[in-house]
């Protein structure tokens, strides 16, 4: 049975997030075994988005979880730069706690509504053009 090119492209997203959270916890937190149960809340919080994601993704609807696991890898990605790179404030941090509520209420479902417009739209065109 072959793997399908949406599924492995949305399986592959949400093991880039996965790994961006890990690595942001493990090694960019400060604090050491003492803050060790608080960095895996953190990990599984900030993971939850993806594990939807990657649902989506084994599910019939595998565009769906392709846009969520982009978009929501794309708001990583630039909070990770807003508070590692080129942090703002001495608050920049508590971006790393709001974020993941954001990616699975807003982020992960617009960008799989786009992803899915963006399907449909392009799927109707070629098919028109194959007629």
């Amino acid at each position: 049975m072959p793997f399908p090119t949406l599924r492995k492209s949305a399986l592959t997203l949400c093991a880039a997030g996965v790994a961006l959270h890990l690595y942001t916890a493990f090694f960019k937190a400060d604090g050491g075994l003492g803050a060790i149960s608080f960095l895996i809340g953190l990990v599984l919080w900030s993971c939850t988005a993806y594990a939807i994601s990657a649902v989506l993704a084994w599910s019939r609807h595998a565009v769906w979880g392709l846009g969520a696991a982009a978009a929501c890898l794309a708001a990583d990605v630039f909070m990770h730069y807003t508070v590692f790179v080129a942090p703002k404030g001495s608050t920049a941090a508590l971006g790393l706690l709001v974020m993941p509520f954001w990616n699975l209420v807003a982020i992960g479902p617009v960008g799989a509504l786009l992803f899915w417009l963006a399907h449909s739209i392009f799927g109707r065109q070629r098919g028109a053009e194959a007629d």
